[in-house]
């Protein structure tokens, strides 16, 4: 299938002028996951409050907890030196998490699927460009329907300050 999409994308771009060919994308800003977000923003989001964000940090990764009650509020931003393999990502949470059902979702980042787990919540899994990611998982505030909006919120929110 990623062969055939990237025939599409060369026959499409020779046949049409360069106005048309999509823009790179940039890399991720060096910034945390607790920074992209506000603590106001995610509250609004949810429609309740939430502890103040609790950063975690490596390498490659950085990622914000925030909790309500028994709900946890989760974003990370990462960035791989090799080219990511959604295709991989999803065998992997599929073997993880065999209960939870995989949805695509467009209007945020390169491509975008949610991680739906029964009577938990969601992930939103977002890959920017080739090698940079977001994840915003909202868990403990009722099942996926309650809560995509919310994260499709909070992705948004971050993805725009990258």
């Amino acid at each position: 299938m990623q062969i055939l999409a990237r025939l599409a994308f060369l026959l499409s771009a020779a046949t049409h002028t360069p106005s048309t060919v999509p823009a790179p994308v940039p890399a991720l800003k060096s910034q945390s996951a607790c920074t992209v977000v506000t603590k106001a923003e995610i509250e609004a989001a949810l429609g309740r409050p939430v502890s103040s964000g609790v950063e975690h940090k490596d390498t490659a990764q950085t990622t914000c907890d925030y909790t309500s009650g028994d709900g946890e509020i989760t974003i990370a931003l990462g960035h791989s030196t090799e080219k990511l393999d959604p295709e991989a990502e999803i065998a992997g949470l599929r073997k993880v998490l065999p209960a939870g059902a995989l949805r695509e979702t467009t209007g945020v980042g390169t491509r975008a699927y949610f991680l739906d787990i029964p009577n938990a919540g969601a992930q939103l899994h977002v890959v920017r460009g080739e090698h940079d990611y977001l994840m915003v998982s909202v868990l403990g505030f009722g099942g996926p329907a309650q809560v995509s909006e919310a994260a499709m919120t909070i992705a948004r929110k971050a993805l725009n300050r990258l």
